[in-house]
C-alpha cells in the first residue's frame, strides 16, 4: 500500500503562513489601535488643559514653551508695539516696547529682568507732563533712561544707570518734565548715537 502524502503536507503548510499572517496582523492592528487611543488621550487632555502651546504654520507643527517675562507675569509686550528714535535727516533706530501706561505697571517697570533685547525696551505713559523720579529698585540689568515730552522730543538722557543695592539707591531725575520714558539696555543711547536733538515716534496700538 502507498501512502500518498504530498497534497496533505501543502495543505498544512498553507495552513500555518496563513495562521503566521493573521497573527502578524492581528498585532500590528492592536499596536495601531493603541497608537490611536494614546494620541486620543493626549489630544484630549491637551484640548483641556493646554499643557503645550502648539500651532500648524504653513501645514507644519511649531510647538513652543510659554515664559514669564519677569517673576510676576505682569508683562505686556507685542510686536505691533514699537517707538522709532529719529537721530537725525537720515537715521532712526526701532525698538519694540512693552508698553507700561498703568499705575501697577509703571511701578514694576523692568523688574526683575534678567534679559532685555538688543532693540526691545519698555515704554512708561503718563496722562500728563510729570517729573516723577525713576529708581533701579529690584532690577537685575543696567539701562539707559530716556526721558521724551509731549512734543514726542527727547529733553533728557541718563545714561548707564546701574541697579540700586543694599545701600545706595538714589532717584533718577530728568531735567525737565515728561509724557514718556523709554528705557533700553545700558550703552544702547551710545552705540546708536541717541541724542537730546533726537526725537520718537510712537507706533502703538493703544496708549490707554
Amino acid at each position: 500500500m502507498v501512502e500518498i502524502t504530498g497534497s496533505y503536507d501543502t495543505k498544512s503548510f498553507i495552513g500555518s503562513q496563513i495562521n503566521v499572517v493573521y497573527l502578524i496582523m492581528s498585532n500590528q492592528l492592536k499596536l495601531f489601535l493603541y497608537i490611536v487611543f494614546v494620541v486620543g488621550i493626549f489630544l484630549l487632555i491637551q484640548n483641556k488643559f493646554k499643557i503645550f502651546n502648539i500651532e500648524l504654520i504653513n501645514g507644519e507643527q511649531k510647538t513652543t514653551e510659554e515664559q514669564d517675562t519677569n517673576e510676576s507675569g505682569n508683562t505686556e509686550s507685542s510686536e505691533d508695539n514699537y517707538v522709532e528714535i529719529v537721530v537725525d535727516a537720515t537715521k532712526s533706530v526701532k525698538v519694540n516696547v512693552e508698553l507700561a501706561n498703568t499705575e501697577e505697571k509703571r511701578r514694576l517697570g523692568l523688574s526683575f529682568r534678567q534679559y532685555l533685547g538688543d532693540y526691545d525696551g519698555m515704554l512708561f505713559a503718563f496722562g500728563s507732563d510729570v517729573s516723577n523720579p525713576f529708581w533701579m529698585k529690584d532690577m537685575k540689568i543696567p539701562l539707559d533712561i530716556i526721558f521724551v515730552d509731549s512734543n514726542y522730543f527727547i529733553v533728557d538722557i541718563k545714561e548707564a544707570q546701574a541697579p540700586c543695592t543694599s545701600t545706595y539707591c538714589p532717584n533718577i531725575y530728568s531735567s525737565t518734565p515728561f509724557r514718556y520714558v523709554l528705557e533700553v539696555n545700558s550703552g544702547f543711547v551710545e552705540k546708536n548715537g541717541i541724542t537730546k536733538d533726537g526725537s520718537l515716534v510712537l507706533h502703538i496700538a493703544d496708549l490707554n
